[in-house]
């Protein structure tokens, strides 16, 4: 990198020389402000080779790798999976975009939620979520303090601003969003608002927004999506059948009255959250899947015996139907992985 700039330099002082030796300044002009150009892009073709930037190679942004994988790896979340993938698709492909894409996923725990953010960077970022552009908040660890909101706004606001100087197409991450103090996400608004870019308060700087993505997770509205679902299959209408329809205005006003972040925010009074996506409760059936991946993942076919045990640890409700996993997938992998060593020890032979 330093032999690049040093050459440069050096054609540039040899081409200064030249052109004052000729009295050609005219020509020196243009020959300096072209070289100099052709420094900086060498220096950024040199540059990111070696490190992360804001460009194609390190954003691919590949919706098919993500149609993919909530495919083969997203259980019983058909709402989910084509509300993103829409969603996705619409806001890439609207170069003339007014705002940030803004969903805010809510579902009981185990659910998925997080799951489906780590798929997301995968496919978006070459470094998945070890990438600068991904910024992950959580509310529990990062906003613990109701009598600081005041001092965490201003340092979000700095993040996202500075966050978004670095790349446009950035993506904030806000999980355990119902753990957050009450009033810490308006903040946020004049960034997921309808605006191109954002100018600072502070200074003059300006960041354009329209490019990047936000997302919420929250337990909030889970309940009454839980009880909607429940009320629904009782009507007779199947799971598979359900639509986005059945339970985004639901979601949104059970994320609005019930305590945390959401808690009368202004980020849903001024309707600025594009899609809120429920992630239905796990039945029986899709926790299996799960099972049965974590077992295969571990190179085990798992026997019906096995696959019984397992279920066994998992609470299913709510009373008296117990249609649903209250923890979704969320306590398996440790399950399995007890299963599997115990057996694996048991096959052991005994010296």
């Amino acid at each position: 990198m330093n032999l690049i700039k040093h050459v440069l330099i050096l054609l540039l002082i040899f081409t200064k020389f030249l052109a004052f030796a000729q009295g050609e300044l005219i020509t020196f002009t243009i020959l300096s402000g072209a070289l100099s150009g052709l420094g900086y892009y060498a220096y950024d073709k040199y540059k990111c080779k070696y490190q992360e930037c804001c460009t194609d190679e390190y954003i691919p942004a590949d919706l098919d790798r993500l149609e993919y994988s909530l495919t083969a790896k997203l259980y019983g979340q058909q709402i989910a999976h084509e509300t993103i993938i829409n969603a996705l698709r619409g806001h890439l492909e609207n170069h003339n975009s007014h705002k940030a894409l803004v969903m805010s996923f809510h579902g009981t725990p185990g659910t998925g939620k997080n799951y489906v953010v780590q798929m997301i960077a995968k496919a978006f970022y070459k470094n998945g979520v070890q990438s600068n552009y991904f910024h992950f908040f959580n509310g529990r660890n990062d906003f613990p303090l109701q009598r600081k909101v005041d001092d965490y706004q201003e340092e979000l606001y700095k993040i996202i601003f500075n966050g978004l100087q670095q790349c446009e197409r950035s993506m904030f991450v806000f999980d355990e969003v119902d753990k957050m103090p009450e009033g810490l996400l308006n903040v946020l608004v004049p960034f997921l608002d309808y605006n191109n870019y954002h100018k600072s308060t502070k200074n003059s700087k300006s960041v354009y927004q329209n490019k990047a993505i936000f997302i919420f997770l929250s337990n909030t509205g889970s309940t009454k999506i839980v009880q909607h679902l429940k009320n629904l299959w009782e009507k007779g209408k199947k799971r598979e059948d359900t639509k986005l329809q059945d339970f985004e205005t639901l979601v949104a006003g059970g994320a609005f009255t019930e305590k945390g972040g959401f808690h009368h925010s202004d980020t849903i009074q001024t309707s600025v959250i594009d899609h809120y996506v429920p992630f239905l409760p796990l039945e029986e059936v899709h926790v299996r899947k799960c099972l049965v991946r974590s077992f295969t993942d571990r190179s085990v076919i798992p026997t019906e015996e096995m696959l019984q045990e397992a279920l066994s640890y998992l609470t299913f409700g709510p009373e008296p139907l117990n249609l649903y996993s209250m923890a979704g997938c969320k306590r398996i992998e440790q399950k399995v992985a007890t299963i599997v060593y115990r057996k694996q020890s048991e096959s052991k032979p005994i010296d």
